[in-house]
């Protein structure tokens, strides 16, 4: 349900999808950074620079995924982490307008630090419009830097945290799936193995997750991650199926002597789905909201995968599942 695009700056070396505003625009210069990350997996933030006393305000836009879509009396929730420049402590106005400037929503942030921090907003709008955008702003020259701004309608399927958009949940549901594949194909593999999915990388606060960059030419930051997708599985009341990379991408194999960390990444993932919440990786889960497992049964080895060197690699999950006895079920369907 995720209402920005780019939200963490990822996408490339500029700011892509976001834009600079104000009545003197010309004097705003958005530059991605990466000089003082909030955190090493997610290096780059953006650089708002306001130039000139002239301009009465100045700061920046992002107009979601081709419109942003806001309903008249639905709350949306901001979140983002943002510092000051020397001699900039803000204030920061952030607000959801349509283009001509009419405000629907709009809340300030009194201060800003040097130092990174976390800022949540609830915006509660007053009319309705499909292509509205979210400004930040402020009446003051200076720099300022912000990242991982994302916004979510408070009313998520299930109103699950960092939820699914309920129209499009709801149409899934209609279908009644008996069981649900993920995270998909080629996705699973990548081009190269620094590309391939790798699920630990997908658990956890949403700024911490790593920006996948896939076949298709976009990033995409994992926001359903795999911990949403055993929970989306569940809200369906379908199986689970998840794919795990084998240790073959389109264009690279792991040689059979390094296999053993990605042998271990299933086993890990069953042990996050199913293990208790004594164990290591079930621990996660029930810090990550499901304390109960989610009783994955099936798991997939790869992905359109094949040849001499697949089997080789399958033969290794297929014999740790059975030292480690993760449960007949489950071993029968590797």
């Amino acid at each position: 349900a995720e209402r920005l695009r780019n939200r963490s700056f990822e996408d490339s070396d500029k700011p892509e999808w976001w834009e600079a505003v104000g009545d003197n625009a010309a004097g705003v210069k958005l530059t991605v950074d990466s000089a003082q990350p909030v955190s090493p997996k997610n290096i780059h933030s953006l650089k708002v620079k306001i130039d000139g006393p002239d301009s009465r305000w100045g700061g920046v836009a992002n107009h979601g995924f081709w419109g942003m879509a806001v309903a008249k009396g639905q709350t949306y929730e901001l979140s983002m982490f943002a510092r000051g420049g020397e001699g900039f402590n803000g204030p920061l106005t952030v607000s959801l307008e349509m283009t001509n400037g009419t405000v629907y929503a709009q809340k300030i942030i009194r201060s800003l630090t040097p130092n990174w921090k976390r800022y949540r907003l609830s915006l509660k709008a007053n009319a309705t419009d499909a292509n509205a955008h979210l400004v930040i702003r402020t009446s003051r020259p200076g720099t300022f830097w912000l990242d991982m701004v994302s916004l979510f309608p408070k009313q998520t399927w299930k109103n699950r945290p960092n939820g699914l958009r309920p129209d499009l949940a709801e149409m899934l549901a209609g279908l009644k799936p008996g069981f649900v594949r993920f995270p998909g194909g080629c996705w699973v593999e990548g081009d190269v193995m620094s590309l391939a999915y790798r699920w630990k990388q997908t658990v956890g606060d949403p700024s911490e997750r790593r920006t996948q960059y896939n076949i298709w030419q976009y990033h995409a930051t994992h926001g359903i991650g795999y911990h949403e997708y055993l929970q989306m599985c569940e809200d369906l009341g379908a199986e689970p199926l998840f794919v795990i990379n084998c240790g073959m991408s389109h264009k690279e194999v792991v040689p059979l002597d390094k296999m053993p960390e990605f042998v271990q990444d299933a086993l890990d993932a069953i042990e996050y789905a199913n293990g208790p919440a004594s164990s290591t990786w079930g621990a996660l889960r029930a810090r990550n909201g499901h304390l109960a497992p989610f009783n994955l049964k099936y798991m997939e080895i790869g992905n359109e995968n094949g040849g001499t060197a697949y089997h080789e690699r399958y033969a290794l999950f297929y014999d740790r599942s059975e030292e480690r006895r993760v449960g007949k079920e489950c071993r029968s369907r590797w």
